[in-house]
């Protein structure tokens, strides 16, 4: 028993090194190893492997991720440059655009054994965005202090200058267009304006929100506006209703409520009264109907 753990000891002996390598050996073996990692990271087909997870993210979810550059920084994932995205359906306009967007994939997704799930964050419109989208394509997506003055959709719901901070997040799964889409979401506003607007002609008098939120939910190609309430300096308003997203421009059909408050500028109660077939509802409270396309809105 005794010759067999020495014969054991003396084979393994054999595999080990005569003597340890000195300090200028071991320094050169990582200097050596350090140059190749350095090569191997700016000469991997990282955009070749970030293709791969667009086109998986496309096919999965119906959501388009685009972007002009790609490069790996290995202690925090891939960056995208001028990333863009893009939602099911045929509306191209990104519904979210970003100068530069981390993107980490999960350790399954480096080792080649899946894509999903895999976690991006970046920064747009003033504010910041975290998201994820798992195994089966569902997308999270939460964002804080987007300036509305820098999002160019919300000058097509209406004219004139906005300005205020967007909080929310999103939680969507399905793919393909909106049809096949469901979710819901939830949104904050935060020191919100609207000035110099205009509303099918007319001039809408300076309207200032301290504070606002909503509920959303998304079912076959509708967006149902669950409440929206804002509460403001010169009136409170609410709104309820759906946006369907069958045609190539959204449409809009809700239930608008305002009431002026005491010491707001005579010139909005008097255009709610003008717009109202010159009636002043008993209860204060303006109540108007919202439809039409979502570029050309109008109120009844």
């Amino acid at each position: 028993m005794a010759s067999s753990i020495s014969s054991t000891v003396g084979q393994l002996g054999r595999l080990l090194p005569r003597r340890l390598p000195g300090r200028t050996g071991l320094g050169l073996v990582i200097w050596a190893a350090a140059w190749f990692v350095f090569f191997l990271v700016i000469t991997f087909p990282h955009d070749l492997i970030v293709g791969h997870w667009r086109d998986e993210i496309a096919a999965r979810s119906g959501w388009q991720v685009r972007y002009d550059d790609v490069w790996l920084r290995p202690w925090n994932g891939y960056h995208l440059a001028q990333a863009r995205l893009i939602a099911p359906g045929k509306d191209l306009e990104p519904w979210l655009a970003a100068g530069e967007v981390v993107f980490r994939p999960s350790l399954s997704a480096l080792l080649g054994a899946a894509v999903f799930p895999f976690y991006f964050s970046g920064s747009a419109y003033g504010g910041s965005f975290t998201g994820s989208v798992d195994q089966s394509g569902t997308l999270d997506l939460s964002w804080q202090g987007l300036r509305m003055a820098d999002y160019p959709r919300f000058a097509k719901l209406l004219e004139g200058i906005w300005s205020g901070e967007l909080s929310g997040e999103i939680h969507l799964s399905g793919k393909g267009d909106f049809k096949n889409v469901e979710g819901r979401g939830k949104l904050g506003l935060k020191n919100a304006s609207l000035t110099q607007g205009k509303a099918e002609g007319f001039a809408i008098p300076d309207l200032h929100f301290a504070s606002g939120d909503a509920d959303l939910e998304l079912k076959a190609a509708r967006l149902d506006i669950r409440s929206l309430k804002l509460s403001g300096s010169e009136a409170d308003a609410d709104l309820h209703g759906q946006i369907y997203f069958q045609s190539a421009v959204p449409v809009v059909n809700a239930a608008l409520n305002l009431k002026p408050i005491p010491g707001a500028p005579a010139g909005l109660e008097a255009l709610l009264t003008l717009m109202n077939r010159n009636q002043k509802p008993p209860s204060g409270t303006y109540s108007f109907t919202v439809y039409g396309a979502l570029n050309a809105l109008r109120l009844r």
